[in-house]
């Protein structure tokens, strides 16, 4: 199942099948969450959901995460290390036509708001290069969990809010700080910036200037439970999408 614990000629026996292995690889970033998150907040998410979900995905490889992402606006919080957008499109064509001529299909799975626009450009420039890819989000698949299991899901998720709090209480409880954890909610703005408001206009914001603390939504709604709930659905969707690649595509 991981991809660095196997030898070159297994590798390269797997990638001269009928069909396509799905080669995963978790994308997230190093980027500030708050005074109660860590800064690999995003990547430790992110290579947990792809690791359970390649568990559950028959013909998937589970390959080392990409832990830098595209964070430019985070970078008024110390502890922020950003690429440039053309920087992480370039790492992950190069990591991706890589695989592809090996025999793999490429998927990032992200846990990144930032990356989401660079991951689109990197499967269009996979793409028109011949190499087929994939990208999925995984927040972006579990709105109606989070909607049935937040409080206020509205207005309460967003960027080291109640989601990611509660996904981190779950796996790496430990590692977050409760009594750092202030009360109340985002200061009022637009765009909506929390992670399910409705359509709205695309504007470049720094996060200070949404958010003192650096925070969207609010954490203090978060759970272990919440969280055990929600990285499962995670986990199942995103196999779910795994196999659907796989079959279409692999």
């Amino acid at each position: 199942m991981r991809f660095e614990q196997m030898t070159s000629p297994e590798l390269q026996a797997v990638g001269a099948g009928a069909r396509r292995p799905l080669a995963v690889i978790p994308c997230g970033a190093v980027e500030q969450h708050g005074p109660h998150l860590g800064v690999g907040t995003d990547h430790l998410i992110a290579s947990a959901v792809a690791e359970a979900a390649v568990a559950r995905a028959e013909g998937t490889l589970l390959l080392p995460a990409v832990p830098y992402g595209v964070s430019p606006h985070h970078r008024a919080f110390t502890g922020t290390l950003s690429l440039s957008a053309a920087t992480f499109v370039s790492l992950l064509t190069e990591i991706g036509q890589n695989l592809w001529d090996d025999g793999f299909l490429p998927v990032f799975l992200n846990a990144h708001g930032g990356n989401r626009p660079a991951l689109g450009v990197a499967v269009s420039t996979l793409g028109a290069a011949g190499a087929g890819a994939a990208a999925i989000t995984w927040f972006e698949h579990v709105r109606d969990v989070a909607e049935a299991t937040l409080p206020d899901a509205a207005h309460g998720t967003g960027h080291a809010g109640a989601l990611e709090t509660s996904v981190m209480m779950h796996l790496h409880g430990a590692a977050v700080r409760p009594d750092k954890i202030k009360p109340g909610s985002t200061p009022e703005g637009w765009p909506d910036p929390h992670l399910y408001a409705g359509p709205s206009p695309t504007i470049w914001r720094s996060f200070d200037a949404i958010s003192p603390d650096g925070v969207i939504g609010t954490p203090s709604e978060a759970s272990a439970a919440a969280g055990a709930t929600l990285f499962e659905a995670a986990a199942t969707r995103v196999a779910g999408l795994l196999t659907q690649i796989s079959k279409t595509y692999g």
